[in-house]
């Protein structure tokens, strides 16, 4: 089967939809393979339970439960409502309001593989705001701009997972800033598509 341009984004996708799940809400594999779908990826069900075993390996408590209803569901510490709760929000200059602990629920890649200090700015759409947030949640600041727009103050990240989430935005979130952080996300762009040369 060919593969679709989508499918090195496919994993995220994954894992975002496992992020809407919990113990009392699971997904089946049929809406996995119907919302891929839906984002242009062509999946098989083989390929799913790879990715799936990926993101247990990655460190997500990824469960199944058989019967009506079945699925796939997010257990333990790495359920949304758990990592919302283990994202620290208790600092003196930041607001504790509903939108800080839905976006504390960050990827933990985001936290794990930021490197130190190191910050990078990123220029995203106002309807763009609750992914982002989602995303990065409280590693990042956000800032409101006099054109709408919303520039987001970030751990620098240099990771595959990150340019796959940032190529599935396509052009409505940007890296503005440092000049090698879009240089570094355009090469990597680059060696996709030569990957899709000829096809």
């Amino acid at each position: 089967m060919a593969k679709s341009n989508n499918q090195k984004a496919k994993i995220l996708f994954l894992e975002h939809m496992l992020r809407e799940t919990g113990e009392n809400r699971t997904i089946s594999m049929q809406e996995i393979l119907d919302r891929l779908s839906e984002k242009g990826i062509t999946a098989e069900r083989k390929s799913v339970y790879d990715d799936m075993e990926a993101l247990r390996v990655f460190g997500l408590d990824v469960k199944f439960r058989r019967g009506r209803p079945g699925g796939y569901y997010l257990a333990g510490d790495h359920s949304l409502k758990n990592l919302a709760e283990d994202v620290s929000v208790e600092s003196s200059d930041q607001k504790e309001t509903g939108d800080a602990v839905e976006a504390a629920a960050v990827p933990l890649f985001v936290r794990s593989a930021s490197t130190g200090d190191k910050k990078m700015k990123l220029i995203c759409l106002a309807e763009r705001e609750s992914e982002v947030k989602a995303f990065f949640g409280t590693t990042a600041e956000y800032t409101e701009q006099e054109d709408g727009t919303i520039l987001v103050s970030a751990p620098y990240l240099a990771d595959p997972q990150f340019y796959g989430w940032l190529t599935a935005l396509g052009s409505s979130v940007k890296i503005a800033k440092p000049k090698r952080a879009g240089q570094a996300f355009r090469e990597y762009l680059k060696s996709l598509a030569r990957e899709y040369k000829g096809v």
